[in-house]
């Protein structure tokens, strides 16, 4: 009897542990009905960018113009955002954003970075130049958006991060708001400081809406101390910036992405 009970027991364990994994496998989904996809091909790097738009529930019974947050690393990231979009502005009380995921086109290291180190970086201001002048125009005129700087946000992790990072400093006109999570600021030597640098003086007096986050147990050498640098250049020197800073406890790269993703949203919503 207690063979068999122990048994039932060991068998129970199994299928609950079965549950818990397909649970956690389950992919998740942005309202179909709501999610509008294209493709767009480059005219300077020659790739084909996969585009989706998540559009908040509304979009279709409001005459009401959007802010559009666009979101790098698209396949990994549109759900999610997608969804803590809609849940947060809810929360917040304020209107809710279209979200444009950019897929891959080419290898994420070629396009978000911004000088050639290798063979397979520094195609950064090509893939810039590709939202700037296809992307953004394109969603501006099929969509009922906000065609306003401080209607536009970028969201980027890791490589993702630093191109926003460089977006910031190289092209201030394009974005108002950035949400850069565990941002590769080491890369190249620093390269996005002395690019931020140079353009300072056109830069600093701007209204701007800045969330950086990263994970408590990200590399202390490699990321925290450029991630820290960065973050006390715009705390110094931009005099009309919104600015928070967050690291997520016992956190690595990875598993600090999601939970920096709803600390930026929070954010951004909190302060538009």
């Amino acid at each position: 009897m207690k063979k068999q009970q122990t048994w039932m027991l060991g068998l129970g364990v199994i299928v609950l542990l079965s549950l818990l994994f397909l649970q956690s496998c389950q992919v998740e989904e942005f309202d179909p009905a709501l999610t509008k996809s294209f493709s767009l091909q480059s005219n300077t790097n020659g790739a084909n960018y996969q585009i989706k738009v998540g559009l908040p529930e509304d979009y279709f019974s409001s005459s009401e113009k959007y802010a559009t947050l666009y979101v790098l690393d698209g396949e990994e990231n549109f759900e999610f955002v997608s969804n803590h979009s809609k849940e947060i502005s809810t929360n917040n009380q304020t209107q809710n954003v279209v979200v444009v995921s950019i897929g891959y086109g080419q290898d994420r290291s070629m396009d978000y970075t911004p000088t050639k180190v290798s063979s397979m970086t520094g195609g950064g201001a090509e893939f810039l130049e590709f939202i700037k002048n296809q992307l953004i125009p394109t969603m501006e005129r099929d969509f009922n958006v906000d065609t306003t700087r401080n209607g536009r946000i970028i969201m980027g992790h890791s490589y993702g991060g630093l191109f926003g990072a460089c977006v910031l400093a190289v092209d201030n006109n394009l974005f108002g708001n950035y949400l850069l999570l565990s941002p590769s600021i080491w890369f190249d030597n620093e390269v996005v400081l002395q690019l931020e640098k140079l353009n300072r003086a056109n830069n600093k007096d701007r209204s701007q809406l800045v969330f950086l986050g990263i994970g408590e147990m990200e590399n202390l050498g490699r990321m925290q101390a450029p991630f820290e640098a960065f973050y006390l250049t715009l705390r110094n020197h931009y005099t009309n910036i919104k600015l928070s800073k967050n690291r997520e406890r016992n956190l690595d790269h990875m598993g600090s992405r999601n939970p920096n993703i709803i600390s930026a949203l929070n954010y951004y919503f909190s302060n538009r």
